[in-house]
Formats: C-alpha cells, structure tokens, sequence
C-alpha cells in the first residue's frame, strides 16, 4: 500500500497467515496483528560470541585494541547464558565465604562463651550446696540457679546460639546453604546474620545477586520454552499457536514436569536422608523456619 507521499508500506493490521493441508483440507488463517509485537524480543546468548570488532584507527595504538577486545570479550562472556551462571555460581561462594569469615568465628566464641559460664555455674552450685550445712536451703539454692541457667540461656538464644541444633550452623556449607537462600528470594527465615559485617555483607550480596538470578531465570526459561515449542511443532506445516494445533502432550507437559521435578526432590532431600514416607513427601517445610531448618547443622 502507498502513504500520502508515495511510499510504500504494510499494513499489519489487515495481513493474514495461513496455509492449505489440514485434515479436512480447509483454509485456516490467522491475523498477524495478534501474532506480531512491537517490541523486539531481547534475550542473552546461550554461548558467548569470541569475536572482536574493534579496528585499528590511526590514532590508536596496539595496545588499545587489546584493552578493548579484551574488555568486549569479557562482556560477551558475562552477557551470555554460561557466563552468567558461572558469574552467579562464583558470586555465590564468594558470599558464602564471607558470611563464614564474618559469622563463623561470632558463632565460636559465642559457644565456648556459654560452655564456660555454664561450667562455672555448676561450679558455684556446688561449692554452695557443699558449704550449706541445712538440707532445708537446697531447694531454694538449687531454684536460684535454675532461673540463673534460664536466664542465660534466652539470653544465648537471642543472641543466635543454637540456631544448628546444637551444632554450628555458619560452617562453609551452611553458609552456601545461606547464600543460595537469599539468591533465591527463599526466605528460610533461619539463620540471620548477626555481626554488622555479615549483615552488609548480605545487603551487598543480595543486592549484586538477586538481580543477577533473575536475569539467568529469565533467560534459561525463555530458552527452554522455544526448544519446547520448536520441539512441539517440528512435524507441523507451522509454528505459528494461532494457525497450527498443539500436539496433546504439550498440554500435560507443564504439570508432569513439575510431578517430576517434585518427586526428585522427595528422592534427594526425604529418602536419601533416610526419612519417613510422610516426612519425605513433606520435605519442602524442611526448608522453613518453622519447618526445622534451623535446627540441622551445615
């Protein structure tokens, strides 16, 4: 079609699509309008161009052109889909190391704190039960530092200790256990940095990786959906959803993958730890606060 000024153009709001060979060898048409967007679908390469387009100017010397080939290459690395995971993976233990640097040696000090005022409690209580000379006091005595102990212990506890159990939970793999949290949005509730440094050190962390996991999720899932789709339609005429019909499968896909990718994790996380058929198929609370992650040590 001609505008007012004699150019030509295309009117995408009247195109249709279709083809001849369906079953009952009936025309079957599609309007573009609904099939077209105006924005252009971006998304990160799956692996990374090696190329370098930079030329040499007259100006320019050698050295330049390698610090820009060098750093062009570095962004195509980064700016694609392996890229990306290998710089959230090392992101991510990076974090993990510093939440151990930070927390790991708090957590120490705090237990072998508490294990010394412990033990000088059942110091002093006996030394005051051996130098009582009344049996009628013991109680009394014996009470005074049970609300002693208690009163240590709430203490201790809101300070963070036996947030593992009993055990330490700010080891290397608790940590990675942590740093994957909170890459993830996951929100176990337990455990929370404590010490100043570990809490920057969280706010940076989530602050450079949220972002950073969202985009390979995006990305990653984008990916999967095209070769699912592509993979759907290899044998049809067409590819377009309007125009040629989805095979059957394509339906269920969703909902079977996900059984599948849930009773993996019934394997992994219930009956390899060696838990119960109920506990097992309830795994997921594992990953709660108020589902006992707080007390399995890392």
């Amino acid at each position: 079609m001609k505008n007012g000024t004699g150019d030509f153009y295309v009117d995408m709001d009247h195109i249709q699509v279709g083809f001849r060979g369906t079953a009952k060898g009936e025309q079957t048409t599609a309007e573009a309008e609904v099939q077209t967007t105006h924005l252009v679908p971006y998304r990160l390469r799956f692996w990374p161009r090696t190329d370098c387009k930079f030329k040499l100017g007259p100006s320019e010397s050698s050295c330049s052109l390698k610090c820009k080939c060098c750093c062009q290459l570095l962004s195509q690395w980064m700016l694609s889909q392996v890229g990306l995971t290998i710089v959230v993976i090392i992101w991510a233990l990076l974090g993990a190391y510093a939440f151990y640097v930070t927390e790991g040696p708090r957590e120490q000090k705090q237990s072998e704190t508490l294990a010394q005022i412990q033990k000088d409690l059942s110091t002093a209580l006996a030394v005051d039960l051996n130098n009582s000379k009344h049996l009628d006091t013991w109680p009394t005595m014996i009470h005074k530092y049970f609300e002693k102990h208690e009163t240590l212990f709430l203490e201790a506890v809101g300070a963070g200790f036996g947030e593992g159990g009993g055990g330490n939970i700010w080891t290397y793999p608790g940590c990675i256990l942590f740093s994957v949290a909170l890459l993830t949005t996951l929100g176990f509730g337990a455990p929370v940095p404590r010490t100043p440094l570990g809490r920057g050190a969280a706010v940076l962390f989530a602050l450079v990786g949220i972002p950073l996991h969202f985009l390979l999720v995006l990305n990653v899932g984008n990916l999967t959906a095209i070769k699912i789709q592509q993979f759907a339609f290899r044998s049809r005429p067409t590819d377009i959803p309007g125009v040629s019909e989805p095979p059957r499968w394509l339906k269920w896909f969703p909902f079977i993958a996900a059984l599948i990718y849930y009773f993996c994790g019934v394997i992994m996380f219930g009956f390899v730890r060696g838990r119960r058929p109920l506990h097992a198929f309830m795994f997921p609370l594992d990953f709660t606060a108020s589902g006992g992650v707080a007390s399995v040590p890392g």
